[in-house]
């Protein structure tokens, strides 16, 4: 194992932990079960890659101080028990709790959101690459995390083609969520 697959494993469980914290949020705010279930899916994934992490790290033990060591470990247990954190939120969704006024108003008042939809088939977005569409600039919003066939793609560079299907998801600011769920499903009618 070298040193720069253990940076893409630590840089994957970084991108999943604050993924997976956004989703949680998201689902608690829209009491989504929907969006719940993704984050305890995410949840089982990050405990295999932990367990992955560790054992790679151990792995190395040689060719690193331990004090190095024992720090990537404890960094790649922080990302996993965040996770674990954002699970107890979805779960609270999947109980059926609804969310509390204070809470709902805490999050009207940020100034972002995160939005999830899924390409449809007469949707401008299908078969255009993220830096095409340039959805950060237009609308405000950033395509953090997209699902094709069962496998998630976090963080997709601007050369990622996005396919009638997919279920992205976007962080941004609120006034743009209206506009990017209109361009992935624009024979939906939303709720304002």
């Amino acid at each position: 194992m070298n040193r720069e697959k253990l940076v893409a494993m630590l840089t994957q469980l970084k991108d999943i932990s604050e993924f997976t914290v956004d989703l949680a949020y998201s689902s608690l705010l829209c009491g989504s079960e929907e969006i719940a279930d993704y984050v305890i899916g995410m949840e089982e994934k990050m405990d295999r890659l932990h367990t992955e992490f560790e054992t790679a790290v151990l792995e190395i033990r040689d060719a690193l101080p331990a004090k190095g060591l024992l720090g990537l470990i404890r960094l790649s247990l922080a990302a996993e028990e965040l996770v674990d954190a954002a699970k107890m939120m979805a779960e609270i969704v999947k109980l059926g709790a609804r969310t509390h006024p204070v809470i709902r108003m805490a999050f009207e008042k940020a100034e972002e959101t995160i939005v999830l939809g899924r390409v449809s088939e007469v949707s401008p977005l299908a078969g255009k690459s993220l830096g095409e569409l340039g959805l950060e600039d237009d609308i405000g919003m950033r395509v953090i995390a997209v699902e094709r066939c069962e496998t998630w793609t976090y963080n997709p560079p601007d050369a990622f083609i996005l396919a009638v299907g997919d279920t992205i998801i976007a962080r941004g600011y609120s006034e743009g969520r209206e506009k990017l769920l209109k361009l992935v499903e624009p024979e939906y009618t939303y709720e304002q």
